[in-house]
């Protein structure tokens, strides 16, 4: 039977996996030790200023968050001490940071794999991720996208309409007498 607290803990872990675009799965204990109260300190900082997070949860929540929400694909990496790095906004910048981390030297954090959307991700696509564009360049990019055909059909009409003034304008210039204005 389960009790309050799981269920809230589970109902609080499908919240947050719905709105993650970007889920990455570690063993936090890789190299038996563990990480310290500072070093998860530090991870969440870094993290939370890149619009992320990290959670660490039982397996057995984590995987009945993960089917509520369609993401079944992240059973295979949970196994064993699991801490979970969500991205909510920005994947490219919470991938960036994660690998500053580890690049730093703790070894007390192993990457087991990513779900990216709901694709699953090898560990080492996650320096792939790091190159993906920010939420800002991809917004940019479809709205050129969109911008540049309306600019080249805004542009041909002015074209047409300038073209037409000036074979009025030679008209008007051929049926007046010479010396007069308009």
């Amino acid at each position: 039977m389960p009790t309050p607290r799981k269920i809230e803990t589970v109902s609080t872990l499908t919240e947050k996996l719905n709105r993650a675009q970007l889920v990455i799965v570690a063993d936090y204990r890789g190299d038996g030790k563990g990480m310290s109260v500072a070093d998860m300190t530090e991870l969440r900082r870094k993290l939370r200023e890149h619009g992320g997070e990290v959670v660490v949860a039982k397996n057995t929540l984590l995987k009945i968050a993960a089917h509520n929400t369609g993401r079944e694909a992240l059973d295979s990496l949970l196994a064993g001490p699991t801490a979970v790095t969500l991205g909510y906004d920005d994947v490219s910048k919470v991938a960036k940071a994660l690998l500053d981390y580890l690049k730093s030297g703790n070894k007390s954090f192993t990457v087991r794999g990513a779900l990216l959307g709901k694709a699953l991700l090898p560990a080492d696509a996650l320096e792939q991720v790091t190159k993906l564009p920010s939420r800002e360049q991809a917004l940019a990019q479809v709205v050129g996208g969109i911008a540049a055909p309306v600019s080249g059909v805004v542009g041909v009409l002015n074209a047409a309409i300038s073209n037409v003034l000036y074979v009025l304008q030679a008209r008007i210039d051929q049926l007046q007498p010479q010396g007069e204005t308009a």
